[in-house]
Protein backbone atom coordinates (compact mmCIF):
# COMPACT_ATOMS: atom_id res chain seq x y z
CA UNK A 1 0.00 0.00 0.00
CA UNK A 2 1.14 3.56 -0.88
CA UNK A 3 0.34 6.13 1.76
CA UNK A 4 -0.34 9.56 0.33
CA UNK A 5 -0.16 12.68 2.78
CA UNK A 6 -2.04 16.15 1.45
CA UNK A 7 -0.69 18.69 3.33
CA UNK A 8 -2.92 22.04 2.51
CA UNK A 9 -2.08 23.87 5.79
CA UNK A 10 0.88 26.89 5.73
CA UNK A 11 2.20 28.82 8.33
CA UNK A 12 -0.81 29.77 9.54
CA UNK A 13 -1.48 26.33 11.08
CA UNK A 14 1.74 25.31 11.21
CA UNK A 15 1.92 23.13 14.01
CA UNK A 16 -0.44 20.49 11.81
CA UNK A 17 1.18 21.06 8.79
CA UNK A 18 4.71 20.29 10.54
CA UNK A 19 2.70 17.18 12.61
CA UNK A 20 1.77 16.02 9.14
CA UNK A 21 5.42 16.61 7.86
CA UNK A 22 7.11 14.96 10.50
CA UNK A 23 4.38 11.85 10.54
CA UNK A 24 4.92 11.41 6.96
CA UNK A 25 8.67 11.08 7.37
CA UNK A 26 8.71 8.88 10.01
CA UNK A 27 6.23 6.66 8.19
CA UNK A 28 8.77 6.85 5.43
CA UNK A 29 12.08 6.32 7.45
CA UNK A 30 10.07 2.88 8.61
CA UNK A 31 10.39 1.56 5.27
CA UNK A 32 6.87 2.60 3.77
CA UNK A 33 6.24 3.86 0.21
CA UNK A 34 5.41 7.65 1.25
CA UNK A 35 3.99 10.41 -0.80
CA UNK A 36 3.59 14.08 -0.10
CA UNK A 37 1.23 16.05 -2.22
CA UNK A 38 1.52 20.08 -1.10
CA UNK A 39 -1.86 22.47 -1.84
CA UNK A 40 -3.34 25.63 -0.79
CA UNK A 41 -1.08 27.54 1.71
CA UNK A 42 1.09 24.73 1.91
CA UNK A 43 2.90 24.74 -1.30
CA UNK A 44 4.85 27.57 1.28
CA UNK A 45 6.75 24.60 2.93
CA UNK A 46 8.32 23.34 -0.47
CA UNK A 47 9.91 27.47 -0.84
CA UNK A 48 11.89 26.68 2.53
CA UNK A 49 9.71 28.72 4.91
CA UNK A 50 10.18 27.62 8.36
CA UNK A 51 7.84 28.01 11.51
CA UNK A 52 7.96 30.59 14.49
CA UNK A 53 9.37 26.92 16.26
CA UNK A 54 12.30 26.79 13.45
CA UNK A 55 10.47 23.68 11.98
CA UNK A 56 10.15 23.42 8.52
CA UNK A 57 9.63 20.70 5.03
CA UNK A 58 13.92 20.83 4.98
CA UNK A 59 13.89 19.44 8.47
CA UNK A 60 12.21 16.31 6.91
CA UNK A 61 12.79 16.08 3.24
CA UNK A 62 15.76 13.61 3.66
CA UNK A 63 13.75 10.75 5.72
CA UNK A 64 10.69 11.71 3.05
CA UNK A 65 13.36 10.97 0.20
CA UNK A 66 14.26 8.18 1.25
CA UNK A 67 13.23 6.31 -1.46
CA UNK A 68 13.86 8.77 -4.15
CA UNK A 69 10.81 10.26 -3.96
CA UNK A 70 9.92 13.79 -4.46
CA UNK A 71 7.53 16.21 -2.43
CA UNK A 72 5.07 17.37 -5.17
CA UNK A 73 3.70 20.88 -5.12
CA UNK A 74 0.53 21.68 -6.48
CA UNK A 75 1.14 23.79 -10.15
CA UNK A 76 -2.30 25.74 -10.26
CA UNK A 77 -1.63 26.90 -6.01
CA UNK A 78 2.01 27.69 -6.73
CA UNK A 79 0.60 29.88 -9.81
CA UNK A 80 -1.34 31.90 -8.12
CA UNK A 81 1.26 32.31 -5.51
CA UNK A 82 4.07 33.48 -7.98
CA UNK A 83 6.13 30.49 -7.18
CA UNK A 84 7.63 28.55 -9.96
CA UNK A 85 10.09 25.36 -9.51
CA UNK A 86 13.59 28.00 -9.72
CA UNK A 87 11.83 28.86 -5.72
CA UNK A 88 11.76 25.41 -4.75
CA UNK A 89 13.79 23.65 -2.84
CA UNK A 90 15.84 20.75 -4.03
CA UNK A 91 13.40 17.73 -3.43
CA UNK A 92 10.19 19.66 -4.56
CA UNK A 93 8.24 19.46 -8.00
CA UNK A 94 5.39 21.25 -9.36
CA UNK A 95 3.06 19.00 -10.43
CA UNK A 96 -0.35 19.25 -12.18
CA UNK A 97 -3.61 18.11 -10.56
CA UNK A 98 -4.97 15.13 -12.93
CA UNK A 99 -1.27 13.83 -10.97
CA UNK A 100 -2.98 14.12 -7.75
CA UNK A 101 -6.59 12.89 -9.02
CA UNK A 102 -4.74 9.88 -10.39
CA UNK A 103 -3.18 8.89 -6.88
CA UNK A 104 -6.74 9.56 -4.92
CA UNK A 105 -8.57 7.27 -7.61
CA UNK A 106 -5.78 4.71 -7.11
CA UNK A 107 -6.89 1.75 -5.08
CA UNK A 108 -3.06 1.31 -4.77
CA UNK A 109 -3.06 4.23 -2.21
CA UNK A 110 -4.17 5.50 1.18
CA UNK A 111 -4.83 9.09 1.11
CA UNK A 112 -4.44 10.89 4.50
CA UNK A 113 -5.21 14.89 4.31
CA UNK A 114 -4.17 17.09 6.56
Amino acid sequence: MKLLFIITKGLEKSGSAIRALQIAALTAEQGNHVEVFLLDEAVQWAKGIKAANGEGLSDYLEMLQSHERPVLVCKSCAERRLITQADLIEGAIIAPMPVLAEKIASPDYKVLTF
